[in-house]
């Protein structure tokens, strides 16, 4: 609405007495209107108002009146997109698309407005219809390019279409034969679900042709959507360029052969179609899938594939030999079809045929357990070790490592990499380093190689979507003893840093920035990090944030009930036993200790009864121990795991949100630090890289509970100086060096650093 119309639609107000729907009327436009008057009176309070967004009131119907404000919100919700109150829509660098998207989005709506609204051979169904549809491309508009999916001159092509449109539906014509004059993104706002063309004619043929489009710019997600037009002209084309564009979605439709799409996929010939459907009509075509890359390019056949599958062994080498073959493609620039299919069979089979029965072999002899791997080549343990990081034990993994290395061509770790073409290798670093074998690794090569490989894990770490990069390069440092190679590592994050810099890349700057304070943090408290990055300082933990609101810290431990569980617990009792600091009271199914001071500490531990006749008495203690906690609002701020490594899943299943310190006493437990963060996020974590060994686990623990039990806070750089000087010497100065304190927990801190960074 204009100024002057407002004043003379005001002065008709004031000069007739209102009926009582006009008097709510009224109030509205009283409202709505108040700026353009003073505006008027007081032109230096406003600037010029191309995009004015209103009219006279068109009607007394309070729902089309409602949808007139909407739109007229939306048009000045347009003009402030760039964020002036200027009356124009300047988005773009051209003044002339920028009036030109001024006139279309002011005068021209508003007068679209008053067509739809003085139709005279429209009802008001119709009115409000055709308004609706004013106001979703209005709407779809501004959404569209707030979320950067649209450009800024497609708002004068989608105002176009809309008026095109209506003024086909109103005449009841097709809009069939104009879709395909407009992009998708335009047939999407105005024909999509929320359509208010539902009585078109030509509705059933315009949305078809809508689905093409979109099929078009969206092969991978053709399958689920196409059901409903299996029986126009493009529905082959749009198959095959579906079976190109998702084969791993395309199988599972090829495999249901009595659905409606997987009849329809079995009349299609076309030769890539026709091999995925052979494969999908075969008993094992999830296991000859994986090599569709390979058959194409007449490598293997399906009948030889099938040869290699009654046998497991040989069928895990024809694996390993195809996915270097994969790689060796890689580099040719002929990228294979399904390569992320063939990582997945690898990693199911290294799981199934090896690691669980080497898992489940951890008591045997060495002979016994690793027999299964007598056949295997470095380069196919190396891939038992890259892909079952979540799964395999940390005997197991010492077991395989040592296996790889010695089979290894010329025994040294740089001919082990450039066998397997350097894939996955940040990976296999950060594991060895995590499983305390990186300084082992490098030390099977030269001084120089070894600095080349360190230099490449640290290069790059922008060149890739994901943080997994990164964060195995942050989780590898703290594992480093060797000073020259901690040195080489930080210069090449410097290097890299400036580059990022010169480069004006924010994300890459941020990487390598992270990094470069992390490694500082290592052995420096000095809070820059945690100032830049709005990180939690790991060098501290307060008490209050362990404690309830009386002051009180609750611990949890968990023990389970074989030979070294009871062992462990008899330890950890014997740490509060006699002690006139603490306090036990017994409980069939666990043990309450209390501290006797001012800092009240209650640690709860499960009892480890006997599970050797497998009716798992521990779980059910636990269960009673946990039920016991909730019921008497005890939270535990400190869980503490105390087992054997294949029983810290257990633990993990029971964490409880509220703990915020954790500690991890199994062997590789800092493997599991992920899963852990998943449940706690905020917590800090005590964990092992190698083997648990009560000879730290008990001056951790005992230094821990000192601490809450004396002072606010728990410091851990110079709890972690006193106890290198308490276990100095021998076999706890050894094990002493796998465990990880949560100021060197680096991945975790890389994490949280990153998601803080300001964009």
């Amino acid at each position: 609405m204009t100024v002057d119309r407002n004043l003379t639609f005001i002065t008709k107000l004031l000069t007739h007495p209102p009926g009582p729907c006009e008097l709510i009327l009224i109030l509205r436009v009283i409202c709505r209107y108040l700026y353009p008057l003073v505006a008027l009176v007081c032109p230096f309070l406003s600037g010029t108002a191309q995009v004015a967004g209103t009219t006279e009131v068109r009607t007394n119907d309070i729902r089309r009146v409602q949808v007139h404000e909407e739109i007229d919100a939306l048009q000045f919700r347009i003009s402030i997109i760039d964020g002036k109150n200027d009356g124009r829509v300047a988005l773009t660098r051209d003044s002339s698309i920028n009036a030109l998207l001024t006139e279309v989005f002011g005068s021209q709506t508003d007068q679209l407005q008053d067509e739809i609204e003085l139709d005279a051979a429209t009802d008001h169904r119709i009115k409000l219809k055709y308004l609706t549809g004013l106001k979703q491309s209005l709407d779809g508009y501004f959404r569209n390019i707030r979320n950067f999916r649209m450009l800024p001159e497609e708002g004068v092509e989608l105002m176009q279409a809309y008026t095109l449109y209506y003024n086909l539906d109103r005449h009841g014509k097709s809009l069939a034969a104009e879709v395909y004059n407009y992009p998708y993104v335009i047939n999407n706002i105005l024909l999509g679900s929320a359509t208010v063309f539902f009585e078109n004619p030509g509705l059933d043929q315009a949305q078809a042709k809508l689905f093409r489009q979109y099929a078009e710019i969206n092969p991978a997600d053709i399958l689920p959507r196409i059901e409903k037009y299996l029986d126009e002209s493009f529905a082959d084309s749009l198959l095959i360029i579906a079976a190109h564009a998702a084969p791993e979605k395309f199988y599972d439709y090829a495999a249901s052969s009595e659905t409606q799409i997987g009849m329809k996929i079995r009349t299609i010939h076309e030769p890539f179609v026709e091999l995925i459907v052979k494969i999908a009509s075969d008993k094992s075509g999830r296991l000859i899938f994986p090599f569709v890359h390979s058959i194409v390019r007449n490598r293997l056949s399906i009948d030889s594939i099938k040869g290699f599958i009654p046998d497991d062994i040989r069928y895990y080498k024809l694996l390993i030999r195809t996915q270097l073959q994969y790689l060796d493609d890689i580099v040719a620039g002929d990228y294979p079809v399904l390569y992320s299919e063939m990582g997945r069979m690898i990693k199911r089979k290294a799981e199934e045929i090896f690691i669980n029965e080497i898992n489940a072999l951890h008591d045997s002899p060495d002979e016994v357990r690793f027999r299964i791997l007598q056949p295997l080549l470095s380069r196919e343990l190396y891939y038992i070790l890259v892909t079952g990081e979540d799964v395999i034990y940390t005997s197991s993994y010492t077991g395989v490592y040592s296996r790889m290395l010695n089979r290894s061509p010329y025994k040294t770790g740089d001919s082990l990499l450039a066998s397997v073409r350097f894939d996955r290798f940040r990976k296999f670093i950060r594991m060895a380093a995590g499983y305390n074998r990186l300084d082992m690794f490098l030390s099977t090569m030269s001084a120089e190689r070894a600095s080349v490989i360190m230099q490449e894990f640290v290069k790059g770490l922008d060149n890739t979507a994901s943080l997994e990069d990164a964060v195995d390069v942050a989780d590898s440092y703290s594992s480093i003893r060797d000073t020259e190679l901690q040195s080489l590592i930080r210069n090449e994050i410097d290097s890299s840093l400036a580059t990022q810099r010169d480069r004006g890349s924010r994300r890459g700057e941020a990487i390598y920035d992270i990094l470069r304070l992390l490694f500082i943090s290592v052995n420096d408290s000095s809070n820059e990090l945690s100032a830049k990055y709005r990180v939690p300082p790991a060098y501290q933990l307060p008490r209050n944030s362990l404690s309830d609101s009386g002051g009180l810290v609750v611990q949890q431990v968990f023990f389970y009930g074989d030979k070294d569980g009871m062992d462990s617990y008899a330890n950890f009792i014997s740490m509060f036993r006699g002690r006139k600091d603490w306090k036990m009271l017994q409980n069939p199914n666990w043990i309450e200790i209390r501290s006797t001071g001012p800092q009240a500490v209650a640690i709860f531990a499960n009892k480890p009864l006997d599970n050797s006749k497998g009716d798992d008495p521990d779980a059910k203690a636990q269960k009673l121990l946990a039920e016991y906690l909730a019921e008497n609002g005890l939270k535990p701020g400190v869980v503490i795991h105390r087992g054997h490594s294949y029983h810290l899943r257990y633990t993990l299943e029971q964490l409880p949100a509220s703990a915020r310190l954790i500690v991890l006493g199994s062997c590789g437990s800092y493997q599991n630090l992920d899963a852990v963060l998943k449940k706690c996020p905020d917590a800090q974590i005590v964990s092992s890289k190698e083997v648990g060994s009560a000879l730290v686990n008990e001056p951790i623990l005992r230094s821990i509970n000192e601490s809450l039990r004396k002072d606010a806070k728990i410091d851990w750089i110079r709890m972690w100086e006193r106890l290198e000087k308490t276990l100095a010497v021998g076999a706890a100065k050894e094990r002493f060096e796998n465990y990880i304190p949560p100021h060197r927990n680096l991945g975790a801190l890389f994490i949280t650093a990153f998601n803080n960074r300001e964009l």
